[in-house]
């Protein structure tokens, strides 16, 4: 696999800093994304620390907010216009439905509307760098419906059911992604069972060491550029079946209309 320049959104912590160290252990640019200038800080030393190889660069935005998310895919084009890798990692698991600022849902917001805004705005530079996207997602798609009318759980919320829907999403978008007019190429996968703030929050389980989701995720990107494989979603570093409901192509279409009127004002 060629050198890479890539951002990793929440790589400040979990599966997302246990990527970085993987990717910059392996020769490859890294840019660490966080909440804050701290997290941002502690991170990086981090990866020093265990790698020996510094980060190209760092970008911040709080992605409970649409404009943050904007800004940073502003800087992550001007800024390294080399980037041929976005992994969507971030995510949150929230027991109870809370607002952002703007009005979304809070796991709505952060594991599905920002990744869409954000990959929205760097994609002109993926596609000149002939680059790509990664979409973290869960098997826990599986479980999940669509319906338009409790996208953000208007009529009934549980956060599993938040969890589990946004994934679902991260693999519909996927798909969109990479079958569109104006294509860029895009898989996700199931990192695994990893013992991460998300996991806790949500499953009474022990989950695997966050090292096993970096290893998960940096040979997926590996057997996804040996095979150039596009649309896919992955688990055990292998395509695997997604959900009818993410087969659905009408149901697809439907989603991203109701995307793009969300995030209108930056990406008409």
């Amino acid at each position: 696999m060629k050198p890479l320049t890539l951002c990793i959104t929440g790589s400040t912590d979990g599966i997302g800093l246990a990527v970085a160290k993987r990717f910059a252990a392996a020769g490859h640019r890294v840019i660490v994304h966080g909440r804050d200038a701290a997290r941002i800080s502690a991170a990086s030393e981090a990866i020093v620390r265990a790698t020996g190889v510094e980060p190209v660069g760092a970008v911040e935005a709080d992605f409970t907010s649409l404009d943050a998310v904007y800004s940073m895919g502003q800087e992550l084009a001007e800024r390294y216009p080399g980037i041929d890798l976005l992994v969507n990692n971030a995510a949150v698991y929230i027991p109870t439905r809370r607002l952002v600022p703007e009005g979304y849902e809070t796991t709505f917001c952060v594991n599905y509307l920002a990744p869409v805004l954000l990959t929205s705005v760097v994609k002109p530079a993926l596609i000149a760098n002939g680059g790509s996207v990664l979409n973290v997602s869960s098997v826990d798609h599986h479980s999940a419906t669509f319906d338009p009318a409790n996208m953000q759980g208007e009529r009934n919320y549980s956060g599993y059911d938040a969890y589990a829907q946004s994934k679902l999403f991260n693999i519909m978008f996927t798909i969109y992604l990479a079958t569109g007019s104006d294509t860029v190429r895009s898989n996700s996968l199931d990192p695994g069972v990893i013992a991460t703030k998300l996991l806790h929050a949500g499953w009474a389980l022990a989950g695997d060491d966050a090292s096993v989701g970096g290893e998960e995720v940096y040979e997926t990107v590996t057997e996804i550029a040996r095979n150039n494989y596009n649309g896919k979603y992955f688990e055990n570093l292998r395509p695997a079946r997604y959900s009818s409901v993410a087969g659905d192509a009408a149901a697809r279409r439907e989603l991203a209309g109701l995307t793009g009127e969300m995030l209108r004002r930056f990406i008409l």
